[in-house]
């Protein structure tokens, strides 16, 4: 081709408007000598390694190269186009506005023509039809319009008459109705009479039939022989003091002396029902004391004594041996040529010193680095990203033994011996690592591959609970599958995140991790919920590697998907953890879940969980490996168990005691209440006394109103007696022998029958009287239906009657007038026929203005358009001149104090700052820094800003060592893309790749200036 050796330029950009703008490529050329521009290729590429210009101290920084002379071609200029002002634009749409309001109110003068103009010709056109239909107008069509309403009329009396039965209907109907509603009520009101008489048989035989408790009795005899006796003082107080009234009146002081004597009586059975009641209140305090005391006792008897015993849990069985072998073809990969996990001895070595604490964390990742013994990193041929993951498994060409890669399964409804055949693939591979380590082999079991299904299962009912213990076809049907935004059935979610439902179901006893070694991308769909056991044993191989390795070899595993219970793990303590070279883990299991959502919806691509742990029972077989002298040492678990012993006897005991403290507490509440109304009674009898001592001495006794209390005391002296009599009535039933009781009983049973049969009776009456009420009301609603129906009949027969005798009337009154009628239509039709004229004038007259004004309207607002369009190229125009001018008075600046102007462009390849590339710094991990800020190196010379990656996103930071085509000579650096394509980088080669990163800093710096284009690194 050809060589050029670059000096440096600038252009000259004509804008759209015709403006000239003077571009000046920023850049100056720094010690690169010759620029080689060949574009030959080969195919034959050859690596050539050349020392990069920094060094490997953050603090000291390599000059690059040294500035050179700027030279600008020179362009002739073209005129330049009339500036455009704000003012122009503004007044300019100022003119298209009123052009535009204009034209619209035209508009409507058009639409208000056109309406006339149709209005017009309706009335001519309805003239017309009314001059045809009075010329029709002849003496027979009149007599036929008059017999129209002749019948019409009758009609109408028909449907009148029919009206008026249809109302008598309805009134009979009604007062019908009114009337069995009353028979009703009388129904239903001996319904409840006879009800409550069946009430009281059943209470009489209940208490005849029961156990009664004669103490209760015996009280209620005492307390109303109490209230009698008060009742009596109260009757004889009341006599006294209406015999004291009436002796006022004849001996005044006499009656005041008795009355006074009735106070001092009352104040004395004041205070003796004060002190009763306080004793009553005292007494009660202590048995509420006692019943507590007592319901605590028997509490704590029932709670009994919680004994700790030993007992044993299971046991745990541990496996060794001389010698780990994986079987052939268990996991075999034709591109690395090896069966299994993919490892070295430098990193074994390394994992068991950090394990031991004589290595380092750094040392783990470097010896991943290093790879195997063909230089493969141990994480890109082991541990893939989920987003890699399809391109690594096609590379690596796995064979599974025994695997089949044809039967899609469901993931989400693994059987136990699917799960089983997974768990043993994955100890298979494990153990393999394990021996190499001399740590315990790991073993599946029945419970550890039902610990991992109820792992799995704990974690979706707390996520999902709505969906707790469905099937495939439930969780399809309730909307599982669907989006939380579906209107139908959406998928419902609790919102709490999966590392704390994870953290909540770890337990001392296990490790969970949770992986997701592929995403959804990853599937056809983006649909993981059918896969073969091929797939899911690649998918499996995948999260041991990472378990073993980190993402991308860094030695940690996030914890978006679950991590290691829940939480993150760093520094390899995952790895440390799985190969037995931290904690007891003894067995494992594996199991699938859908725990994750995506964009509103279920991720349907599985999240894998690994359980370790120890496990109870024997170690199931493990068709994948082979032990040389295998050794099981069966280790009993012992756990303590807390058991509860309650002394039955000594429930019994405070049973009995709480049950006569309950009896002796009731019993004190009710002489509490009885002392309580009798003290009441004496303060009110007391207050009455006192009252009527006091109308004594003031002179204002009232002689009925002591005649009413007097009655009143009395009423209830006799009401208490009759309870007294009945309470010693019921009293004695209680003490009578069982065969009075016996034959009370059979009488009360009687009266039950006879009340119950009356009860029957009366509710088959009322449903008899109730089915008659149900067809009156039935016949009120036909009988309104009814009306209803004449009267809508009425109406429309009296509508056509004024209908006919409206037409009829005109009818008539035309014929009779029939020449002046058509002598008024015809000259209303003239005139309706010249106003048609004009209004058609008017109406093209408008629509010709319209016209006019639209293409006035037309022109100002393409004018207003051009120039808010020339103005708002040249603001951007004088925008970039802007940007353009401060980013060369930098460059200058650099320049000037023998700097190398180095170009920072965005992800679009747009220069966004200058830089000084001798302030260049080769930080520790191979990445350039420039005053404190890190770049990324194009291959066209420019540079960009470093985004910081984080690690959760797997990114991991590289060193720059050496790269093909990059020469120094004296001092000076020369870049050549011809040898550079003579000499790519073996892909997948980690720093290889970064080589050619560092060439591309080295052209970089030693370009100036080449404008805006699209990168093409």
């Amino acid at each position: 081709m050809f060589k050029n050796e670059v000096k440096g330029h600038g252009t000259i950009k004509k804008l759209r408007t015709g403006a000239v703008v003077s571009v000046l490529t920023l850049s100056v050329l720094g010690g690169v000598s010759v620029v080689n521009a060949d574009e030959t290729t080969s195919t034959d590429a050859t690596v050539s390694n050349v020392e990069v210009v920094a060094k490997d101290t953050a603090a000291e920084t390599t000059p690059v190269a040294q500035p050179t002379e700027v030279k600008a071609e020179t362009v002739a200029e073209t005129p330049v186009a009339p500036t455009v002002t704000a003012d122009q634009v503004a007044n300019a749409k100022v003119v298209a506005n009123q052009a535009n309001q204009a034209l619209n109110a035209q508009a409507d003068v058009v639409a208000s023509a056109e309406t006339a103009v149709t209005e017009n010709n309706n009335t001519v056109s309805d003239l017309g039809n009314q001059i045809t239909e009075v010329e029709k107008i002849t003496p027979e069509v009149v007599a036929e319009a008059k017999s129209d309403q002749a019948k019409a009329k009758e009609t109408l009396d028909q449907a009148t008459k029919a009206t008026a039965s249809a109302e008598n209907s309805l009134t009979d109907a009604t007062s019908k109705e009114a009337t069995q509603k009353g028979v009703v009520a009388k129904a239903e009101s001996n319904v409840e009479k006879t009800a409550s008489a069946v009430a009281d048989a059943e209470k009489k035989v209940e208490a005849l039939s029961a156990t009664t408790d004669t103490a209760k009795l015996d009280q209620d005899v005492k307390d109303l022989t109490a209230k009698v006796a008060e009742d009596t003082t109260n009757v004889k107080s009341a006599k006294d003091s209406l015999e004291a009234a009436k002796l006022s009146v004849s001996n005044k002081d006499q009656a005041i002396k008795d009355q006074k004597s009735v106070v001092t009586t009352a104040e004395g059975t004041v205070e003796s029902s004060s002190k009763a009641y306080d004793t009553a209140k005292g007494n009660q305090e202590g048995t509420q004391t006692a019943e507590n005391s007592t319901k605590s006792a028997l509490d704590e008897a029932k709670k009994g004594k919680v004994v700790t015993e030993t007992v044993k849990a299971g046991e745990v069985t541990t496996v060794t041996a001389d010698g780990v072998y994986l079987n052939k073809g268990v996991a075999y990969s034709n591109f690395t040529e090896t069966n299994g996990i993919v490892t070295s001895q430098a990193y074994l070595d390394a994992i068991k010193a950090l394990a031991k604490g004589t290595g380092s964390v750094q040392a783990v990742k470097d010896a991943i680095k290093k790879g195997d013994e063909n230089g493969n990193n141990l994480a890109i041929v082991s541990a893939p990203t989920s987003s890699a993951y399809n391109s690594w498994v096609k590379n690596m060409d796995f064979n599974f033994a025994n695997t089949d890669s044809a039967t899609k399964l469901d993931v989400n409804n693994l059987s136990d011996s699917q799960l089983t055949d997974l768990a043993l693939f994955y100890t298979a591979l494990l153990n393999d690592l394990r021996f190499k380590v001399g740590t315990n082999l790991v073993t599946v079991t029945d419970q550890s591959v039902a610990e991992a299904k109820k792992t799995v299962t704990s974690i979706f009912d707390k996520l999902f609970p709505a969906y707790k213990g469905m099937d495939g076809a439930q969780l399809e049907a309730n909307g599982f599958w669907n989006s939380m935004s579906d209107p139908k059935n959406p998928l419902k979610y609790t919102g709490v995140s999966l590392q704390d439902t994870v953290k909540g179901i770890d337990s001392e006893d296990t490790t969970v991790i949770g992986q997701k070694p592929a995403n959804n991308v990853s599937y056809t769909n983006n649909d993981g919920r059918k896969q073969t056991m091929f797939d899911l044993k690649a998918k499996i191989f995948a999260n041991l590697g990472n378990q073993l390795y980190g993402t991308s070899g860094m030695g940690y595993l996030g914890e978006a998907y679950g991590g290691v219970d829940g939480k993150r793990s760093d520094n390899f303590d995952l790895a440390l953890e799985v190969l037995g070279l931290k904690g007891t883990s003894t067995t494992a299991g594996i199991d699938f879940g859908f725990t994750n959502t995506y964009n509103g919806m279920i991720d349907r691509a599985p999240s894998t969980y690994t359980v370790l742990g120890n496990s109870y029972g024997k170690a199931i077989n493990n068709p994948y490996q082979t032990l040389e002298n295998p050794k099981e040492t069966v280790t009993p678990v012992y756990k303590d168990v807390e058991r509860t012993i309650v002394d039955d006897a000594a429930v019994a005991k405070a049973q009995t005691n709480y049950n006569a403290a309950v009896k002796a507490n009731q019993d004190a509440k009710s002489k509490v209440a009885t002392a309580e109304t009798a003290y009441n009674t004496a303060k009110e009898a007391l207050a009455s006394a006192q009252k009527r001592l006091a109308d004594l001495v003031g002179g204002t006794v009232d002689i009925p109103a002591l005649e009413k209390a007097l009655a009143e005391a009395q009423t209830q002296l006799e009401s208490d007696q009759a309870s007294l009599q009945t309470a010693k009535e019921t009293l004695a039933l209680a003490k009578a022998s069982a065969a009075d009781k016996s034959k009370a009983l059979e009488v009360a049973k009687t009266e039950l029958a006879e009340a119950t049969k009356s009860s029957e009776t009366a509710k088959g009456v009322l449903a008899k009287e109730k089915e008659t009420l149900e067809i009156l009301a039935k016949a009120v609603a036909v009988a309104q239906t009814a009306l209803t129906d004449a009267r809508t009949k009425q109406d429309v027969a009296k509508t056509k009657f004024i209908t006919a005798s409206v037409k009829a009337s005109d009818l008539a009154d035309k014929l009779a007038n029939k020449e002046k009628v058509l002598a008024d239509l015809n000259s209303k039709l003239a005139d309706a026929k010249a106003k048609s004229v004009k209004l058609a004038d008017e109406l093209n007259t408008a629509k010709e203005r319209y016209e006019t004004l639209k293409k006035d309207s037309n022109a100002k607002n393409v004018e207003y358009l051009r120039l808010a369009t020339v103005k708002a190229e040249q603001d951007k125009a004088e925008a970039e001149v802007a940007r353009l001018q401060a980013l060369k008075d930098k460059a200058d600046a650099i320049v000037a104090q023998g700097g190398v102007v180095v170009q920072v462009v965005d992800a679009d390849g747009n220069v966004v700052d200058i830089v000084d590339g001798t302030k260049a710094v080769k930080n520790a991990d191979g990445s350039i820094s420039i005053e404190g800020t890190q770049y990324t190196l194009n291959n066209d010379g420019t540079v960009s800003k470093v985004v910081v990656p984080t690690a959760e996103k797997g990114v991991l930071a590289t060193g720059v060592v050496k790269q093909a085509g990059v020469t120094q000579v004296d001092g000076k650096t020369t870049y050549s893309r011809v040898e550079r394509a003579n000499s790519l980088p073996n892909t997948g080669s980690q720093e290889s790749l970064l080589g050619l990163l560092g060439a591309s800093m080295i052209a970089g710096l030693g370009v100036r200036y080449v404008g805006k284009r699209k990168r093409k690194n």
